[in-house]
């Protein structure tokens, strides 16, 4: 699993290099239970949207677990991005910081 992560990373990077916003699922990142990960900041934003500007629809706290059936990222210039489950987002897809979690 951790290579998920690191190709999950590796994607964002590169398309944040480019400026662009991409979603999509991670290159060999289909697993059958999906990704699950530990938030590791203080206190990480649930965006509507993979993008800074977008509305922060929930807050998760350091320890908490986060994931999504699917493994997918997504990348906003600088900023990389995971696919999280929530109710609070209109569609119940939410976006956390890839630098805010480590995948379990």
């Amino acid at each position: 699993m951790r290579m998920n992560r690191l190709t999950t990373t590796v994607l964002a990077a590169a398309l944040g290099c480019a400026g662009v916003l991409a979603a999509g699922p991670a290159a060999g990142a289909a697993a059958v239970s999906g990704c699950q990960y530990k938030v590791v900041w203080p206190t990480a934003g649930v965006y509507e949207n993979p993008n800074p500007n977008s509305v922060v629809v929930k807050i998760k706290h350091a320890g908490d677990i986060v994931g999504a059936p699917t493994c997918e990222g997504a990348g906003y210039n600088e900023y990389g991005y995971v696919l999280v489950t929530t109710d609070a987002a209109a569609d119940r897809r939410g976006w956390v910081r890839v630098d805010a979690v480590v995948q379990i």
